[in-house]
């Protein structure tokens, strides 16, 4: 069980940097980028819990996966806004 948690959490960090960079780096607009991020931001809460897993601490990482949710939704609605505010007043400049 401890070979298959490693090779998983490799596969996800994998998954994240060639899949993800190649959607948040080009992407064609700011919300594609915001969405990628957030997705990065899931996977991670995943290999934080599959860490705790394996080190068989599962109820310490639990704690700071919440926390990192939590702080990654207000910061992705945060950004949304900002960006939101942003295309309306490009919007009514053209």
């Amino acid at each position: 069980m401890y070979y298959f948690l490693l090779a998983l959490i490799v596969a996800i960090g994998a998954l994240n940097i060639v899949v993800l960079f190649g959607r948040i780096i080009p992407g064609p607009t700011v919300f594609d980028r915001l969405v990628g991020m957030s997705i990065m931001g899931t996977n991670t809460i995943i290999l934080f819990l599959l860490l705790g897993a394996v080190w068989e601490r599962l109820d310490m990482v639990v704690d700071v996966a919440l926390a990192y949710t939590v702080v990654g939704f207000i910061t992705l609605l945060a950004l949304a806004k900002y960006f939101e505010g942003k295309n309306e007043e490009e919007d009514v400049e053209s």
